[in-house]
């Protein structure tokens, strides 16, 4: 996952972790060790049509 991430951030793709800009690196980590959930990603396009953001944010599972 941290690749991926990292290709983002070479294409210029920015990241969010919980609404905050963040990097390939700590999104992988806190993808790691959620607990009671995980991480969806919503995915922002420009006017052309590509990838320019990419949001992660926690979902906790359903109980």
């Amino acid at each position: 996952m941290e690749g991926e991430l990292t290709r983002y951030e070479e294409l210029g793709i920015a990241l969010y972790l919980e609404g905050k800009p963040s990097d390939a690196r700590a999104i992988a980590k806190a993808c790691q060790i959620a607990d009671g959930g995980g991480y969806m990603r919503d995915y922002t396009e420009d006017g052309q049509g590509h990838i320019a953001r990419v949001d992660f944010d926690f979902v906790e599972d359903e109980q």
